[in-house]
């Protein structure tokens, strides 16, 4: 935090969306206004906040509407729960929504189980749940993948969703934010 005698270089804003579940386009609609509105008000970003089972679009292809409608704006994701997410298919929306902002994503994510696990998890793993890491391990394959590390043994191309050869932004800043609590993910960024 500057001190009070010292400008802000930059101001963002969090939105956290309004949608309906028997309709949700028109919250996402209204959330592309807030932003475009952000962007002409002069704001450096806007950041969305990912609600779990919510009739939200997933992080990564829900921020792909957002780089269509802004030019100058930073996108940002508050944050994205990695476990609710397979770190593969995040790094490849991560760094798709990355190419088409220009470089303007700032992607934040958070460890640990998912809420309500218990309730979940035959569902969103139903092969693998006592075998899932949930720790920052998780992060560093995110973070690996985002930075182009090969999924699979494979260099030549991709045949095939099942051995992609990794997932790269524009940036090499764009590497995921993380945090569960502010000393650990102060050390950490």
């Amino acid at each position: 935090m500057p001190a009070p005698s010292e400008p802000l270089e930059k101001l963002g804003f969090l939105t956290i969306g309004s949608f309906d579940g028997a309709d949700p386009g028109p919250g996402h609609e209204t959330t592309l206004q807030v932003i475009e509105l952000g962007e002409r008000l002069g704001f450096d970003s806007a950041w969305v906040r990912h609600g779990t089972c919510s009739t939200a679009s997933p992080p990564g292809r829900g921020a792909c509407g957002r780089t269509q409608r802004t030019r100058r704006i930073e996108l940002g994701t508050a944050v994205i729960p990695l476990g609710w997410e397979n770190p593969l298919r995040l790094a490849e929306d991560l760094a798709t929504v990355d190419v088409l902002s220009g470089g303007r994503l700032n992607p934040g994510v958070s460890v640990g189980p998912p809420m309500r696990f218990a309730e979940v998890r035959e569902a969103l793993y139903p092969d693998t749940a006592n075998a899932e890491d949930f720790s920052h391990e998780r992060v560093s394959r995110l973070l690996r993948l985002v930075g182009g590390e090969p999924a699979s043994g494979s260099t030549g191309p991709r045949e095939s969703r099942s051995s992609p050869t990794g997932c790269s932004p524009t940036r090499p800043d764009c590497a995921p934010g993380c945090g569960t609590a502010p000393r650990v993910s102060a050390r950490r960024a």
